[in-house]
C-alpha cells in the first residue's frame, strides 16, 4: 500500500486520512502513521503558539480556591479535575478567573508564590489548593505582566473605542453569556476578525455565529449587525417595523449548522441605536430561546467549537470584571 494513499487533503490544520491504513501501521509497525504525526506536529506548534492558561476554580463544597495552569483551554482541565481525587471529593468545580498568556508555569509559580501562605496543606495530594478569596486572587491576576498576556493589543483597541466597549459590555450582560464562563471554547467571542469588509467582533455558539458586527460601511457610516434569535421574533410586530426601518431583513435557517427555528436579523445601525432595540420586547425572549438551548446541548455533550483556537480568553476576563466592578 503506497504512503501516498493515505494522504487525502488538508483541512483545518489536520490531516484526513485513510483510517484503515493508519491502524494498520499502528498494528504492524508500532507506530502512528505519518499524517497522524504530522498532525500532532501541527497542534502542538498551534498550542505553543496560543500559549496556554491559568485558572482560578471555585466550589459551592470547599472554602478553598484552585490554582492551576494547564496547555489547554480550562474547560478539558476542570473535567479531569472533577473525574479525579482528591479534588473529586471537593467539588464540582467551576471556572472562577482565568488568563490566556504565553508561559502558563510562569504566571502559575507566580500565583503559588504569592499566596504561600495560605496554601492548604491538610487535605493530601491536593497540591494547588489555597485558602483564600477568588478576589484576592483575580487581583493579583491583574499584576500579571502585560506582555505575557495574549492577544493583548485587540483588547486594548476595544477599550479604546468607549461605544464600541460600553457596547460590547451591554451585548454580554442582555445575552447573559458570562453565566457559560465553564464551556468557552464551545462559544467563541473574536475581536477584530480578518473578514471581508473588517468586524468589531464575532460570537460564535458552535460551529456558526449568532452575532457580528462590521466595521462602519460606506453606505451610512454605521456599523451592520447581526444576530441569531428563535423564530418567536415573529411575534413581535414593534420588532419587525425596527428592522425594516433600519434596512434590515430577515433569514430563516440561514446556518446547515444551526438549530430548527433560528432568524437571522441583519440591520445598519450606531451602536447606541442597537442598544435601545435590545430592549425592545421581545428581542431578549427570543435570543435566550436560541442561545440558551444551543449552550445546554453542548454543555451536555461537553463539545468544543472548530473554532475555539481563536476564542479571546482575556477579553471575556476584561469584560467580565469591568462588569463587575460597574455592578452589572
Amino acid at each position: 500500500m503506497r504512503e501516498g494513499r493515505r494522504w487525502t487533503r488538508w483541512r483545518r490544520g489536520r490531516a484526513v486520512h485513510n483510517n484503515l491504513a493508519c491502524e494498520i501501521d499502528k498494528f504492524f509497525l508500532r507506530r502512528d502513521c505519518r499524517c497522524c504525526r504530522q498532525s500532532d506536529i501541527i497542534g502542538q506548534s498551534m498550542t505553543d503558539e496560543l500559549g496556554g492558561h491559568v485558572y482560578v476554580l471555585v466550589s459551592p463544597k470547599s472554602e478553598f480556591v484552585k490554582i492551576g495552569g494547564t496547555d489547554f483551554p480550562p474547560l478539558k482541565r476542570i473535567r479531569e479535575i472533577n473525574a479525579t481525587s482528591p479534588y473529586r471529593e471537593h467539588g464540582p468545580w467551576s471556572l472562577s478567573d482565568f488568563r490566556q498568556v504565553s508561559d502558563w508555569r510562569k504566571v502559575e509559580s507566580f500565583l503559588h508564590y504569592a499566596f504561600r501562605s495560605s496554601l492548604v496543606a491538610e487535605i493530601v495530594g491536593a497540591k494547588e489548593l489555597f485558602r483564600i478569596a477568588p478576589a484576592l486572587v483575580a487581583a493579583k491576576l491583574n499584576e500579571i505582566d502585560s506582555a505575557l498576556i495574549v492577544k493583548k493589543p485587540k483588547i486594548d483597541r476595544m477599550f479604546q473605542d468607549s461605544d464600541f466597549a460600553n457596547f460590547i459590555m451591554r451585548i454580554f450582560a442582555f445575552t447573559g453569556l458570562l453565566n457559560w464562563l465553564d464551556i468557552q471554547g464551545a462559544w467563541i467571542f473574536v475581536l477584530f476578525p480578518s473578514t471581508s469588509g473588517g468586524r468589531y467582533f464575532t460570537i460564535n455558539i458552535d460551529r456558526h455565529e449568532v452575532a457580528f458586527s462590521t466595521l462602519p460601511s460606506a453606505y451610512n457610516g454605521k456599523p451592520w449587525h447581526m444576530l441569531v434569535v428563535d423564530r418567536l421574533i415573529y411575534d413581535f410586530p414593534i420588532v419587525l417595523r425596527w428592522i425594516k426601518d433600519h434596512d434590515g431583513k430577515f433569514d430563516d435557517d440561514r446556518y446547515a449548522s444551526g438549530m430548527p427555528r433560528s432568524v437571522s436579523l441583519r440591520f445598519s445601525a450606531s451602536f447606541e441605536e442597537t442598544s435601545k432595540f435590545l430592549q425592545l420586547d421581545g428581542v431578549r425572549r427570543a435570543l435566550i430561546a436560541y442561545w440558551a438551548e444551543a449552550l445546554i446541548g453542548l454543555k451536555e455533550r461537553g463539545s468544543s467549537s472548530m473554532f475555539a483556537r481563536h476564542h479571546n480568553w482575556n477579553a471575556i476576563a476584561e469584560i467580565r470584571s469591568r462588569m463587575i466592578s460597574q455592578g452589572q
